[in-house]
């Protein structure tokens, strides 16, 4: 059985408040929103779209990168 490829999701808060979520090797793989649940939900529903023959045709597993704020 292949081992499973790890894709980094890095989030962060704004400034302003607002949360962001990233994966740097992916760039459509991304989103914004009003806390941190919301934008890390918001990729797992996305992420599924990254299986089958079109894009990424082995398991994948998601590594949550949680930035520190610097405030």
């Amino acid at each position: 059985m292949n081992k499973a490829e790890v894709i980094d999701v890095i989030v962060g808060q704004y400034d302003n408040g607002l949360w962001y979520a990233t994966a740097p090797a992916i760039p459509w793989l991304a989103a914004e929103g009003d806390s941190q649940g919301n934008v890390m939900e918001t990729i797992e529903s996305i992420a599924p779209a990254l299986r089958g023959r079109l894009c990424l045709d082995i398991p994948f597993e998601l590594d949550w990168l949680v930035m520190d704020a610097d405030k």
